[in-house]
């Protein structure tokens, strides 16, 4: 057994050491990343999934929010081995565990990937560049540290893939029962796991419709049964939150996840959406903007490749073809899989539109096999030189173009590092400054928190730095609970006096709406030359005498004609493009709570999904205190300025939401 192990090892070499680089690579980069809001939401179902099933608090999990939807089965025990195996109690060791370990998953369905294209292809060479392919995507590798959902829902796609091709080599009932288990637990992490149960089962029943004889229908009947059934076992067992009403709740689960309850502003090609009301093509032009050139090209000439082995294979109505490696029945029929998995996500986004947050995340699981599909490009290239001498240099160029492609994409991570999470190609305007932020959703999981916290120690030696709430959750900042103890403790929240300092993503799922900063930026971070995080001072007397002038003329124009509004004791006026409010005696612990607020048209105040019509606009602005005045400002996009003037809806209310 141990001689077998070695043997496998040995074939897998170059894989396995370029595993091990990444491995290497990712802890000694791990510590430059953020903590992800969602983060904590996930670690807490994991917590009440836990008291769930040990009976501790059996009512909780009942209770909570959407997110007990979201599967545990890697949460829960993400969670059992960094808190309870372990016994990391520090929020900075807990969550750089938890970033080493979600990135080692994701190292394990590149690795996945490498045996899939390598069955496929029986190519070492071409193996390897697939499983790059999929490693080397700036977004999912940014995610694959902090994203313990989506990023891992991604990797645990091609690990059941890699089940589902064992299962169509061997055609057993052992191998379909593996691979039944496979995708239970892969639709616990992420409902849209039911297109790979959907399209394996579906193969099955072709292959029951086409079995010639009585004994080849039952054992594809069989194996079908076998696969379905272990399919639903493990999911049974493993979401603990089906087990009090496995139908109803399981249809709950599928009706709340595949229209999320929660719904946002989307900017996407410069207009601010409803994310339950998206435009067709969202999800396709998401995906071609943010994806490297060279997977783009290669994956669609491997759909080019395997639609052309595929009609030549029928037509010859044999197992033979071009290369039977690649060009034979049993590698077409998976390389259909592939491609159904790949295009019935997209098919079904564009019918259905559902609710869908945060630019495309979700479909980040299409990822592997688009990655996948090139391996039929790049043995289309590698058969096409091996025809004559004269087209030997074929192989040998496109190894090569797909090696130098990958080298740019490396060279671009490096760039951007750790935000390769914003990652846009050349399809997107990257060099006009501040641009894409006025253009697409950015910073929406709040990631650069942590640059800010980090800057803000650098620039204040004060023991105490006040900041306002709204980063607060529930007690530590998401940018500072991954800095060290002594550092977090220097972050406080003192009502009673102003807050020293504003920390402002530009991107947030709720207020992604590009606008001026607003008091004086201290500080900007940017990516591509564009903004998407800055520290502001709320104490003009900090800042430029000049600045400070800027801003008195600002309100002498704001507060020339009469307000649109007021609440809690400030007028709000429209000026140009701008709301700024403004409240001429300003007690001190007065900035931080005034100033974040929503207009929305009175009728739709009671409505669920106010968004649903996009009558619902949130904005934001942070006050400064100006000559004993509090002054804040917001600039409006032209569609929220119209209906303003126009008084379309004819009645706005101002609410103060803290």
């Amino acid at each position: 057994m141990t001689s077998r192990i070695g043997e496998r090892a040995r074939f897998h070499s170059l894989a396995l050491i370029a595993c091990a680089l990444f491995l290497i690579t990712g802890i000694a980069i791990v510590d430059d990343y953020g903590v992800s809001w969602d983060t904590e939401r996930q670690r807490l179902v994991a917590i009440d999934t836990l008291n769930y099933v040990l009976r501790y608090d059996p009512v909780r999990l009942l209770q909570i929010d959407a997110d007990r939807f979201y599967g545990v089965a890697f949460e829960l025990p993400l969670f059992l081995l960094t808190e309870r195996v372990l016994g990391l109690e520090d929020p900075r060791h807990v969550h750089l565990t938890r970033h080493v370990l979600t990135h080692l998953f994701f190292l394990i369905g590149g690795f996945c990937c490498y045996l899939l294209a390598r069955r496929l292809s029986g190519d070492r060479l071409v193996a390897l560049l697939v499983m790059l392919l999929f490693l080397l995507s700036p977004r999912l590798y940014a995610h694959s540290f902090f994203n313990s959902k989506d990023a891992v829902f991604a990797s645990a796609f091609v690990m059941a893939l890699l089940f589902a091709s064992r299962a169509f080599d061997r055609d057993s009932l052992g191998a379909y029962r593996w691979c039944g288990a496979a995708t239970g637990l892969l639709v616990n992490l992420r409902i849209m796991g039911v297109v790979l149960f959907a399209v394996v089962l579906a193969f099955r029943l072709w292959a029951w419709f086409r079995a010639e004889g009585p004994a080849a229908r039952r054992r594809a009947a069989a194996t079908a049964g076998v696969f379905a059934l272990w399919g639903g076992v493990v999911l049974f067992i493993s979401l603990p939150y089906l087990w009090g009403d496995p139908a109803g709740r399981l249809s709950e689960y599928w009706t709340v996840l595949a229209n999320h309850p929660n719904i946002v502003i989307e900017l996407f090609g410069g207009q601010a959406f409803s994310s339950a009301a998206l435009p067709w093509d969202y999800a396709l032009r998401w995906f071609a903007i943010s994806q490297p050139p060279v997977t783009l090209l290669l994956g669609l000439l491997g759909m080019g490749a395997l639609v052309l082995a595929a009609r030549g294979a029928f037509r010859r109505g044999a197992d033979a073809g071009p290369g039977a490696a690649w060009g034979g029945i049993a590698e077409l029929r998976f390389g259909a899989l592939l491609a159904t998995c790949f295009a019935l996500p997209l098919a079904a986004f564009v019918l259905l539109r559902p609710n869908t947050l945060d630019d495309g995340r979700h479909f980040y699981f299409l990822h592997g096999p688009f990655c996948l599909l090139a391996t039929f490009a790049l043995m289309g290239l590698r058969q096409l030189s091996a025809r004559g001498a004269q087209r030997k240099w074929v192989s040998g160029a496109a190894c090569a173009l797909t090696t130098a492609g990958l080298g740019v994409v490396v060279v671009q991570m490096a760039q951007i590092h750790p935000h390769q999470y914003l990652y846009f190609n050349f399809f997107v305007d990257r060099k006009t400054p501040e641009r894409l932020r006025t253009r697409y959703t950015m910073d929406y999981h709040l990631m650069a928190l942590r640059q800010n916290y980090e800057y803000l120690l650098r620039q204040t030696s004060a023991a105490a730095i006040n900041l306002e709430k709204k980063h607060l959750y529930p007690d530590l900042n998401l940018g500072a609970m991954i800095l060290p103890a002594a550092d977090r403790r220097r972050f406080i929240h003192d009502r009673s006096r102003d807050p020293d300092f504003y920390l402002v993503n530009h991107g947030e799922r709720w207020r992604p709406l590009p606008g001026d900063p607003f008091p004086p930026v201290l500080h900007r971070l940017k990516v591509y030359n564009n903004t998407i995080a800055t520290v502001s001072t709320p104490d003009l007397s900090r800042v430029d005498p000049a600045v400070a002038d800027e801003y008195r003329t600002l309100h002498r124009a704001a507060t020339a004609g009469e307000p649109v509004a007021r609440a809690g004791g400030f007028d709000v006026h429209l000026h140009g493009k701008r709301l700024a409010w403004v409240k001429e005696a300003c007690e001190p612990g007065a900035l931080r709570r005034e100033f974040l607020l929503k207009l929305y048209p009175v009728e739709a105040r009671f409505s669920r999904h106010p968004l649903r019509d996009r009558d619902y606009v949130e904005f934001e602005a942070y006050g400064a205190r100006l000559d004993g005045k509090c002054l804040g400002a917001a600039r409006l996009p032209d569609f929220a300025l119209a209906r303003v003037r126009l008084g379309q809806p004819r009645r706005w209310e101002v609410e103060v939401p803290f």
